[in-house]
């Protein structure tokens, strides 16, 4: 629960910091990422910001995706990704409430296959998907 109130926390100040606005009714979802052992964190870092975040914003169009890196606390060098969506529905037409992909989705990550599949170098996909899905009040 620390964890993810710190990267919460976190993620809106690094939206602040950058002068972007947070709509209200927009969907901001937070994921921690587990680093596979022997990834080092700047090897992933670079990754998302050549690869992986163009491609998801290419993707799926409206979204944002930000990474973020914790400088220090309880969870310092943990990594996580926010991807922001202008609305619920917006995220609804690629993911159920149940978490599993649309048809939309599924289209939309094809487009990302070359990212994606790269992001098995980096990621431990054994772990448990921790993220929360926020909508602005």
């Amino acid at each position: 629960m620390k964890k993810a109130l710190f990267v919460t926390a976190l993620a809106l100040l690094c939206i602040f910091s950058f002068g972007q606005t947070i709509q209200k009714g927009s969907l901001m979802g937070i994921h921690v990422v587990v680093l596979k052992a022997g990834v080092s964190t700047q090897d992933y870092v670079n990754f998302c910001r050549t690869k992986w975040i163009p491609a998801f914003e290419k993707a799926y169009p409206g979204a944002k995706a930000y990474l973020l890196q914790s400088a220090r606390g309880i969870d310092s060098g943990s990594i996580g990704i926010i991807m922001m969506f202008k609305s619920e529905a917006d995220r609804n037409k690629y993911w159920t409430t149940t978490g599993v992909m649309t048809a939309a989705g599924q289209a939309a990550s094809k487009k990302m296959a070359d990212a994606i599949g790269k992001d098995e170098k980096f990621e431990d996909f054994s772990a448990p998907d921790k993220y929360n899905d926020w909508v602005i009040q």
